[in-house]
C-alpha cells in the first residue's frame, strides 16, 4: 500500500507539466513523453535488474505500452479540455473497471461473500454519482480557441477521459497478469513495456485526426523537455505500481492508486492553476466539485477496505 501510494502522488502531479505546454498538440506531446518512458525503463534496470522474460510475456508487455499509450493520448486531450481537477476525477472509474477485471480475469478476491458483493455494488454507485457530480460544474458561458463553446469542449474532454480509463484497466490486467500470475519481475516487464509505449505514441500521432506530427519537428526544445519529464515521473510511478501490485493486486491496489491521484491532482488543478476561476457560479461549483471528490474517495475507500 505505501508503494501504490507513492505511485498515485506521482501519478496525480504529473500533467504539471502539460500545462506549461499548452500549444503541444496531444499527439505530438505523446511521443515525447513516451520517450521519457523509455528514458525511465532503461534506468529502471539499474535498480530492478534484468533477470529475463519469456518472449510471449515480452509480447504481450509490448502491446500493453500500446494499449497505454492510447489511453494517454485520450487523458492528455482531456486535461487540455477540461482540466486536470475533473479529468482525474472521471479518471476514477479505472478503479471501477480494474477491480472488475482483477477478480473476473485474474482470480483476486476469490473468497468474496454476497456481502461482500453487495458493498462493492454501493462503492461503484458512489464513484459513479460522484463523477456526476463533478461533470456539473462544467462551465457554459464563453468560447474556446477552437471555435467550440467552453461547455462543450470541457464535455468533449470529460467523455475523453472516460474512454481513457477503458484502456488504461485494460493495461493493468495485462501486466498484473504478467507479473503477478505469471511470475516476471519488473524489470524486464517495464522494459517491455516501453518500446510499446513509444511505437503506439507515433502510431496515434499519425492516426489521430487533427494531429500533425510534424508538429513534433518544429516544437520548442522546453515542450519537449516538460514532456520527457513527465515522462520520467510516470516511469517512476510504474515502477512503484508494480512493487505494489505484487502485494495487493489490481482490484485492491487500483482503487488506492486513483484515490491518491485525485486528490492531488484536483488541488494542483484547482489551487495552483485556478481551473474554476472563470465559472460563473464558483460556490455552487466548489460544492459539487467536493462533493463529487468525497463520493468518488469514499467509494474508492470502500473497495479497499472490503
Amino acid at each position: 500500500m505505501l508503494w501504490i501510494t507513492v505511485a498515485g502522488l506521482l501519478f496525480g502531479s504529473q500533467f504539471i507539466a502539460s500545462k506549461y505546454a499548452a500549444g503541444f498538440k496531444p499527439g505530438a506531446y505523446n511521443i515525447s513523453m513516451a520517450m521519457g518512458i523509455f528514458l525511465g525503463s532503461v534506468l529502471s534496470l539499474l535498480l530492478l535488474g534484468f533477470s529475463g522474460i519469456t518472449p510471449m510475456l515480452s509480447a504481450l508487455a509490448f502491446i500493453g505500452g500500446i494499449v497505454w499509450v492510447v489511453g494517454n493520448y485520450l487523458l492528455v486531450q482531456a486535461v487540455s479540455k477540461a482540466g486536470m481537477a475533473r479529468s482525474f476525477i472521471v479518471i476514477n472509474f479505472t478503479a471501477v473497471f480494474s477491480f472488475v477485471g482483477g477478480v473476473a480475469f485474474l482470480g483476486e478476491l476469490p473468497e468474496a461473500t454476497p456481502q461482500r458483493l453487495a458493498m462493492i455494488a454501493g462503492a461503484v454507485c458512489l464513484v459513479l454519482t460522484g463523477a456526476f457530480l463533478v461533470t456539473g460544474t462544467r462551465p457554459r458561458e464563453g468560447a474556446t480557441g477552437d471555435g467550440l463553446r467552453r461547455g462543450d469542449a470541457v464535455t468533449k474532454g470529460l467523455l475523453a477521459a472516460f474512454a481513457a480509463t477503458i484502456f488504461f484497466s485494460v493495461y493493468n490486467v495485462i501486466i498484473a497478469f504478467i507479473v503477478n500470475k505469471a511470475g516476471a519481475s519488473a524489470g524486464p516487464t517495464f522494459i517491455s513495456i516501453a518500446p510499446g509505449a513509444l511505437l503506439g505514441a507515433v502510431l496515434v500521432a499519425f492516426l489521430a485526426r487533427q494531429n500533425d506530427p510534424r508538429q513534433w519537428t518544429t516544437a520548442p526544445v522546453k515542450w519537449h523537455l516538460l514532456a520527457l519529464s513527465q515522462g520520467l515521473v510516470w516511469a517512476t510511478a510504474m515502477v512503484c505500481i508494480m512493487f505494489g501490485w505484487m502485494g495487493t493486486g489490481i482490484a485492491m491496489g487500483t482503487p488506492i492508486q486513483v484515490g491518491t491521484q485525485t486528490l492531488v491532482s484536483s488541488l494542483w488543478g484547482i489551487v495552483m492553476f485556478g481551473e474554476f476561476r472563470g465559472l460563473d457560479n464558483r460556490g455552487r461549483a466548489y460544492s459539487r466539485f467536493i462533493a463529487g471528490a468525497a463520493l468518488t474517495v469514499l467509494g474508492i475507500a470502500v473497495m479497499a477496505l472490503i
